[in-house]
């Protein structure tokens, strides 16, 4: 098993990429691409996130 804070730095990773390519390349993306690389972006925070913030989403 990895250690805890390289998943966090993992899981960050993932967040910052797949925001940059939602805003990066929004203009030349169809839709279907935007939110799969946002959807991406938001169950990542949600693992990051403490579990006290994760009720918003339920």
């Amino acid at each position: 098993m990895f250690p805890a804070f390289l998943v966090q730095i993992a899981l960050w990773v993932i967040v910052v990429r797949s925001i940059y390519v939602v805003v990066k390349r929004s203009r030349g993306m169809n839709w279907l691409d935007i939110t799969f690389h946002l959807s991406i972006a938001i169950v990542a925070l949600n693992i990051l996130l403490p579990h006290g913030y994760s009720y918003y989403i339920y």
